[in-house]
């Protein structure tokens, strides 16, 4: 038993989470009675997607008398991504009570993060209060005033809802700063280490298609179009990709290890990423899904495994997309979204970064433009699915109709017929971000030049 524990440790540790759901398997069989391992296995299950596993798992913990607000915000999260939005905002707000600054916190962000709560007067004020104390932990006053910034905006109250998102972003980027120098630095490594890239020869098997582009530019929304394909599945935001990097860098600085591998060295690595990403294959596929924006960063690395990938990045204004990260808290990565400068910086070098990978591989990578899907969803969805070599099928515009869960924040968003109400969303603040607006304008310009969106 204690062997299996201390594997279980290690598994969460490295994030392994099928690791721990087998290890966690065998304690609960072995302890049936223990309900923080039915706990702990509901929670490893919601990380991989196995949500209606982990509701239930959730629901017996709370049947046999375990029930805590860990328990009750997971089952919140469970229910949201399974598109019960009633049940998860009843989960959500049953943590709100007390004075406990962390819990309430956490549960008012819940509720934002949805994209569709809408926030009472009494809750508003509860969050002002808040907000305005002193013996709030920096942490839990950031997470509210992210929220009060929500529902501020929603009151069309477009100035106290910036100074709310400035507040909670300065309060974030103390403690998670930017590494923009590294990230600078890996931008001018890979642009000047391109050019020697590879390729390994084709090979049998799934299709990886790549969604790529920056947080909140609707990239959750492409995958929820092809996952309603018959022939493709989606994953999750998998991390492969980056660790398959890390281990590059580890045997010399990542771009230049990646412009000397060996053709059997290729192939292990090709192995290890498919072998990693197997276990979220539960239909096996001809194609499947791997959505994780940053990936545009390892699209030569892709290109070099996979040369017969599908790389879709997605381009979205980028005022709308500098204002949707910066009113965004994400749970871990992204930390230039806690400055605009930052935002314009990481915008700079993503650009940068795609103008190289076009001119290696011209014409193999769809550029789509967010605002082009939005207005003709039936033209865009057609040149996404002939693209990636796929019949069409009427399930695909139909897209929102799925019963797939999604775990991003964009849940309750792509389970609606498309929308252009978060086109020209950005303009609502452009006299308070009077100092970036030029370079957000200098950007899109090159997007249209260099990439056509």
């Amino acid at each position: 038993m204690k062997n299996i524990e201390n594997n279980l440790l290690q598994s969460e540790t490295a994030e392994e989470h099928f690791s721990a759901i087998k290890a966690l398997e065998k304690l609960v069989a072995a302890e049936p009675d223990n309900l923080d391992h039915r706990f702990k296995l509901g929670l490893n299950c919601l990380q991989v997607g196995q949500v209606e596993r982990a509701e239930l798992l959730f629901r017996s913990c709370i049947e046999s008398g375990f029930d805590t607000p860990k328990l009750q915000l997971n089952l919140g999260h469970a229910l949201k991504a399974l598109g019960r939005t009633e049940e998860a905002v009843a989960c959500y707000k049953g943590l709100i009570e007390g004075q406990d600054d962390a819990r309430a916190a956490v549960a008012y962000w819940s509720l934002a993060n949805m994209k569709n709560y809408r926030f009472s007067d009494e809750e508003i004020v509860f969050l002002r209060g808040r907000v305005q104390t002193t013996d709030a932990k920096p942490g839990y006053r950031g997470l509210m005033l992210f929220t009060l910034a929500y529902a501020r905006e929603q009151q069309g109250l477009y100035h106290e809802a910036f100074m709310s998102m400035c507040e909670a972003n300065l309060i974030l980027s103390m403690h998670r700063p930017f590494q923009g120098e590294q990230y600078g630095l890996l931008v001018k490594a890979l642009l000047k280490s391109g050019r020697n890239l590879i390729p390994t020869p084709e090979r049998d098997g799934p299709t990886p298609i790549f969604v790529v582009g920056m947080p909140r530019s609707g990239t959750t929304l492409v995958e929820q179009i092809l996952a309603s394909h018959s022939n493709v599945e989606a994953t999750d935001e998998l991390p492969f990709l980056e660790r398959l990097a890390i281990d590059l860098d580890k045997s010399g600085a990542y771009a230049r290890s990646l412009a000397t591998l060996g053709t059997e060295e290729k192939q292990n690595y090709a192995n290890r990423y498919l072998e990693k990403v197997e276990p979220y294959r539960q239909g096996k596929l001809d194609y499947f899904i791997d959505k994780n924006p940053a990936n545009f960063l390892h699209i030569g690395l892709i290109k070099v495994l996979f040369p017969e990938a599908k790389i879709i990045n997605v381009v979205r204004d980028p005022l709308d997309n500098a204002m949707a990260v910066f009113k965004q808290y994400f749970n871990r990565g992204n930390e230039y979204s806690y400055s605009l400068e930052g935002i314009v910086f990481y915008w700079q070098g993503y650009l940068t970064l795609m103008k190289h990978w076009e001119e290696l591989y011209p014409g193999e990578i769809l550029h789509l433009g967010y605002e082009d899907l939005v207005n003709d969803p039936e033209g865009k969805i057609t040149e996404i699915l002939e693209y990636c070599g796929l019949p069409v099928e009427p399930e695909c515009f139909r897209f929102y109709e799925s019963d797939r869960p999604v775990l991003t924040p964009s849940a309750s968003q792509v389970r609606n017929p498309i929308s252009n109400r978060a086109v020209d969303s950005g303009k609502k603040y452009e006299k308070h971000i009077k100092v970036v607006i030029p370079a957000l304008a200098e950007i899109k310009r090159k997007c249209r030049e260099v990439l056509g969106v």
